[in-house]
C-alpha cells in the first residue's frame, strides 16, 4: 500500500517538532532540578613541600677510582 506523499511529509514535520519538544522539555527539566552554583571558597593556605632524598655514596674498597 503506499502512501500520499503528504502525508509522508507530514509524518515527518510531526516528528521533528515532537522531539524539539522534547528536548526543550528536558533541557527545561534539567535546569529546574539541577543545582549548578559554585560551592563557597575554602580558605586554604599555600604552602609549597620539597622532599630530597639523601642519598649516601660511598667508594667500595678495591674500586678503581681512576677511570681512563
Amino acid at each position: 500500500m503506499t502512501r500520499f506523499n503528504s502525508a509522508f511529509l507530514f509524518r515527518r514535520a510531526y516528528e521533528h517538532l515532537t522531539a524539539g519538544a522534547a528536548a526543550l522539555l528536558l533541557t527545561a527539566l534539567l535546569l529546574v532540578t539541577l543545582d549548578a552554583r559554585a560551592a563557597a571558597p575554602r580558605s586554604v593556605t599555600a604552602s609549597v613541600t620539597i622532599l630530597v632524598p639523601t642519598v649516601t655514596i660511598e667508594a667500595l674498597d678495591g674500586a678503581v677510582t681512576d677511570a681512563r
